[in-house]
């Protein structure tokens, strides 16, 4: 695969979003949003996602520009319009409100007309860097639904991740979790696609309910779904998924059977440490928390135990020492929307 440093794809990325008509200040979050994923290793919401906001934005599905206004809000939750703009800037201002009505203890943040939100765990992380606990959950609308339910060989749900971060002392490496409630995010199974590779066993069914470890039968046509979490307990994932609809979909107001427009329900909990054991003494516990599970008898296989987000920011920095691959159609396909925009790369 080629490779290409974060700086050159953050300003390519910027340069194609502003020829499409976005201001640059809305252009750079979303394009540094999509180079931070990949950056982190989550190939499936990087910059391999720029071809396709780019056609989005031709299509009207993103309205870069568009205002984000609360519609509705109490001291410690609030119901925002995201008005469609880039789902990296609305869950960005989404990140803003929680932590100013987190002031009183906890706060509620839910979204609706929100677009593609790009790697969940953003957003705790976020919320962990001004010292709150951050919870995020985010659902996908009717046309998203790839998931099979329990039992079923339909998508009825979206991949519906989770994810959470906690805020840590300083010089240590930030406790970030982000996950699909399915086996597998859509968005690697594309990676699979555009790189010719097969899936593992055990992530995807083709139209008929067969298991395939084929890419191409997931997406059809007639279209495949995907597994929930859990192997043989995929009730466990299935589950999960529904909380995530609950909270990013039926508590915004939308129901899952409709073909709604927006793509993203994102909903952000925090939660101030200072309201309860205090925010000090919750940094120290929380290292002794980290100390305590790592430092333990490995079993045959494993060198160490490692805390979840720990593997994503070393690949970060190994990615900004040599560099950040993309496969060669994803490649291809941004070079296209470039030109169509006017911009050369």
């Amino acid at each position: 695969m080629p490779t290409f440093t974060a700086e050159y794809l953050l300003r390519a990325c910027t340069d194609v979003f502003v020829a499409l008509g976005a201001p640059e200040a809305e252009a750079r979050v979303a394009a540094d949003e999509l180079v931070e994923s990949s950056l982190m290793g989550f190939d499936s919401h990087g910059v391999m996602r720029a071809s396709q906001y780019a056609l989005e934005i031709g299509e009207g599905r993103i309205r870069p520009g568009s205002p984000i206004t609360i519609t509705k809000e109490t001291p410690t939750t609030a119901l925002v319009d995201c008005g469609f703009n880039f789902g990296a800037v609305s869950a960005q201002r989404m990140v803003e409100i929680a932590s100013d009505k987190a002031r009183n203890g906890i706060a509620c943040v839910v979204s609706q007309n929100s677009h593609h939100v790009g790697r969940l765990g953003a957003w705790p992380q976020k919320l962990a860097e001004r010292g709150l606990i951050g919870l995020a959950f985010v659902n996908n609308t009717k046309g998203g639904h790839s998931v099979a339910p329990w039992g079923g060989r339909q998508g009825r749900l979206g991949t519906n991740p989770i994810a959470w971060a906690v805020p840590v002392l300083a010089g240590n490496t930030p406790i970030v979790m982000d996950m699909a409630t399915c086996m597998m995010p859509e968005g690697k199974i594309r990676v699979s696609l555009h790189s010719g590779k097969p899936l593992p066993p055990g992530i995807i069914v083709d139209a008929a309910g067969r298991p395939s470890t084929e890419p191409k039968d997931f997406y059809g046509p007639p279209r495949g779904a995907i597994l929930p979490f859990g192997s043989h307990y995929g009730y466990k994932g299935f589950g999960l998924a529904l909380l995530v609809e609950v909270l990013g979909g039926v508590l915004a107001g939308y129901a899952a059977s409709e073909p709604y427009q927006h793509v993203n329900g994102l909903c952000l909990i925090a939660i101030d440490p200072e309201a309860f054991c205090g925010a000090a003494t919750f940094k120290a516990l929380i290292d002794d928390l980290r100390a305590y599970v790592t430092d333990v008898p490995l079993m045959d296989g494993f060198g160490e135990v490692v805390m979840p987000g720990v593997i994503d920011f070393r690949v970060r920095e190994q990615r900004l020492r040599d560099g950040i691959p993309l496969a060669d159609e994803s490649w291809r396909l941004i070079t296209e929307a470039a030109a169509r925009a006017g911009v050369v790369l």
